[in-house]
């Protein structure tokens, strides 16, 4: 008698379930789930379209500034995108516009010492001909290089996504600065994927032609040997291209991109 009642009860909850749109396989799952306060969920896939977006990026060339991708999914023709910088602009008492650098202090370019007001936020969209282009492109370009994900269509801004949804975020951020995919003009030499205990993912590749797709790139591949001057870092212009956690990575750096494409040191 016991064995039925259990079992009939747990069927009707298993029916009431299904009402509320949850399917549940196991009878038993359904006491178990009776009893949780609390459901915890990587909502990427579970609860939504499995599409992740890049919002935001940093550049140590530029610190007083935020840049972000506007749109959300993969579909750059239905949510559009491209690439903005924000900065903090401050209007002071006599009427002068000020912008706060990332210490937080004020630049007025003019003297005076009038109070300010609560400072508002100005957003530009970043274009080719914009001065922190160059130092954007380093980092989207490394973003599509060391990256196994893929649009099927020529120009990236639609048709079937293929790969992991980190990935294809970054490969359509990329495409969303206007950024063409590098990858064709690289060989592949070599890749170590990312793994738990590593945090990051790293390729080896040399361009095609000779010629990197990047200033930043460029002036890596000509960059010497700091124990032997005379030897440069790469013979054939191959680099690696190295995408992960930031103190994975962070650990490994000794120079950053600047402005001009060029390394600087780092801290």
């Amino acid at each position: 008698g016991l064995p039925i009642c259990v079992t009939v009860t747990l069927a009707l909850g298993v029916l009431r379930m299904a009402r509320h749109n949850a399917i549940v396989k196991k009878l038993t799952a359904v006491e178990t789930l009776g009893c949780a306060t609390v459901v915890a969920s990587d909502k990427t896939g579970t609860l939504t379209q499995n599409e992740m977006t890049a919002r935001s990026m940093y550049s140590l060339a530029f610190p007083s500034l935020c840049f972000g991708l506007t749109g959300v999914g993969y579909d750059m023709k239905k949510s559009g995108g491209y690439l903005v910088r924000t900065e903090n602009e401050v209007i002071t008492s006599a009427n002068k516009l000020t912008r706060e650098d990332s210490g937080g202090s004020n630049d007025s370019g003019g003297g005076g010492g009038g109070r300010t007001s609560s400072p508002r936020k100005t957003t530009r969209q970043v274009t080719e001909k914009s001065m922190e282009f160059n130092a954007l492109s380093a980092l989207f370009g490394t973003a599509s290089i060391c990256n196994n994900a893929s649009v099927t269509d020529d120009d990236g801004r639609g048709g079937v996504p293929m790969g992991q949804p980190t990935e294809m975020a970054l490969l359509i951020g990329s495409a969303k600065a206007n950024l063409p995919d590098p990858r064709p003009m690289y060989h592949r030499l070599q890749e170590i994927p990312f793994s738990s205990d590593r945090k990051r993912m790293e390729v080896k590749c040399r361009p095609v032609g000779g010629a990197h797709t990047c200033t930043a790139f460029t002036l890596s591949a000509r960059r010497h040997s700091s124990t032997n001057g005379d030897v440069p870092l790469s013979s054939d212009g191959s680099l690696y291209f190295v995408k992960g956690m930031p103190e994975s990575i962070l650990g490994e750096c000794t120079t950053h991109t600047a402005a001009d494409g060029s390394a600087v040191p780092l801290g």
